[in-house]
């Protein structure tokens, strides 16, 4: 069926789009538009070819060029290439797979069904299927479909072919009916082999379904590892998961702790090379003389010691490189790594022979490519190369409403991890990492969150301002008097002293002011403060309170 022409002139611009046919909306109006003018090898990615695919819009068409009086004319047909996928599609499929006319005609016979038969199935078309076969018409599960008009299911047939062979198979099929008129017959047959093969795959399912994780791979994070709410956050995963479908080179740009190898983690883990390796460096921890070496292996009596040794490039074969930091690698490496990456080969050091390596590239950085190439720290040309793909990750005060929903999630794995009981996070703590800046950012997060969890003391139930490290606790005691309205004055703007100062005399008077409205008991003013009898305690003697 066709759906598209395309007139190009004779400088093979295109000057004309029209769509015909039964679908008429293939392509909206403003994608037509704006092919006008375009170079059709622009459109097409490729050389023009007298026929070929092009994807347009995100559908796919199967063009033939003709040529015209004033240029040329392509038709393109979307159902042509969906045919072709649908080929491919058969030759996957495990059973065979045979499809008959209304009349018992062989139309099309797919590898699987040819491999279990033993036969071409070119030699075949056309020929009826009593010619093909020696079988009794009334037990020919093609010929029970197109007499009753109905679907037949696992019949155990049993048939001499007409050069001797008997073939014992397990066949489904089903009447090939549209608009309510039969047109055909399509049978899908199996025999013991093909069984065995279904066993096994069921098993291998049964086991990844245990296990995960591949064989010899560590642990993958996943897109589903990422804990967001964010908006900024579900776009950049939606955008990382389309990206991770194809093998461009992705730059992965965010602060310190954003989260920058989790994120390269997840798209390999996501994408077609999920099962092939998955191959981390630390760009900044390589020293420059071992670079080569490390990254393109070695040949024995290369240097003195030398060993035949694969390196980074090999073992990543036919999986993804992670090159973090990448902002730290030397000019002079950069040229090198160049080389590998346009042309997909190296050499070991010390080898003469050249090693292909197909290995999807993601890089990171937490600086600013484009001022380093201002400085000459970045080469023009590696830059383009690795960031084919750039994808930000936000600091995490750019996404702020996830700040209580990760605390939550690290507090919850360090309970279950630690066998305690789940503990919670007062609202002054939440209020008070709503004020923080964070510029550690997730990973500072984590980090605070794990020294509050082990400074809790064993009998509360509730993370409380005094379990935070000592540059956040001064602050929060503030936040916390704050949000729960305490009556007790805070320290003036005026008051002489530094900050900590400050805080300290402001702590000081809490404390004491706490301790008189219950006459002097630790334990209710410990209860009242929200904090446990021995952080009070500690305070108490700190400022000499009740000495």
């Amino acid at each position: 069926m066709l759906d598209l022409i395309i007139k190009l002139d004779a400088d093979f611009r295109i000057k004309a789009v029209q769509q015909i046919g039964k679908n008429p909306a293939l392509l909206d109006d403003s994608v037509c538009t704006g092919l006008i003018d375009q170079q059709i090898n622009h459109v097409l990615g490729a050389a023009l070819k007298e026929q070929g695919i092009v994807e347009l819009s995100n559908k796919f068409f199967r063009y033939q060029c003709v040529a015209d009086p004033d240029g040329s004319v392509l038709y393109l047909s979307n159902n042509g290439v969906l045919l072709d996928f649908y080929k491919q599609i058969y030759g996957h499929i495990a059973e065979g797979v045979q499809i008959y006319d209304r009349n018992g005609n062989f139309l099309f016979a797919n590898s699987a069904s040819e491999a279990l038969e033993g036969y071409n199935s070119l030699n075949y078309l056309g020929k009826h299927l009593l010619d093909i076969y020696d079988v009794n018409e009334e037990y020919s599960t093609v010929l029970t479909i197109l007499r009753t008009k109905k679907p037949v299911a696992n019949r155990c047939d049993r048939f001499k072919m007409k050069n001797g062979t008997i073939l014992t198979t397990i066949n489904s099929g089903y009447p090939l009916i549209i608009d309510n008129n039969l047109y055909g017959a399509v049978v899908f047959e199996s025999d013991i082999s093909v069984l065995r093969r279904l066993k096994t795959r069921t098993f291998n399912l049964e086991a990844y379904i245990g296990s995960t994780d591949p064989a010899g791979q560590p642990a993958m994070y996943t897109f589903d590892d990422i804990v967001h709410e964010a908006e900024n956050m579900k776009d950049m995963i939606h955008f990382a998961k389309k990206v991770s479908l194809t093998d461009s080179s992705i730059l992965i740009v965010g602060a310190t702790g954003t989260g920058k190898e989790l994120v390269a983690q997840s798209i390999h883990s996501f994408g077609s090379r999920r099962y092939k390796p998955f191959i981390d460096v630390n760009c900044s921890a390589v020293p420059g003389n071992l670079f080569e070496s490390m990254f393109f292996g070695t040949e024995k009596g290369a240097f003195t010691g030398s060993v035949s040794k694969a390196g980074l490039f090999e073992m990543a074969n036919g999986g993804t490189i992670f090159l973090d930091e990448v902002n730290s690698i030397s000019p002079e490496i950069q040229a090198k790594l160049l080389r590998v990456l346009q042309e997909k080969r190296f050499q070991r050091v010390g080898g003469s022979k050249y090693i292909q390596c197909d290995v999807r590239v993601i890089s990171a950085a937490n600086e600013n490519l484009t001022a380093l190439m201002q400085q000459q720290k970045i080469r023009m040309d590696f830059y383009y190369r690795i960031s084919t793909i750039k994808i930000d990750l936000p600091a995490l005060k750019e996404r702020n409403q996830d700040i209580i929903l990760l605390a939550q999630n690290f507090l919850q794995k360090l309970c279950t991890q630690y066998n305690r009981e789940q503990l919670t996070i007062a609202k002054e703590v939440f209020n008070a990492f709503q004020q923080y800046d964070w510029p550690g950012n997730v990973r500072e997060l984590n980090h605070v969150i794990e020294y509050a969890f082990n400074r809790a003391a064993d009998d509360v139930s509730m993370i409380t301002c005094d379990c935070l490290p000592d540059y956040l606790r001064s602050l929060e005691h503030v936040t916390c008097i704050t949000a729960r309205g305490d009556s007790t004055k805070p320290v003036s703007a005026g008051s002489p002293g530094t900050f900590d100062e400050r805080v300290e005399q402001f702590e000081y008077e809490l404390i004491r002011h706490s301790l008189n409205e219950n006459s002097g008991n630790i334990t209710q003013t410990a209860r009242g403060l929200g904090m446990s009898r021995q952080s009070l305690q500690y305070r108490m003697k700190k400022f000499s309170i009740g000495e």
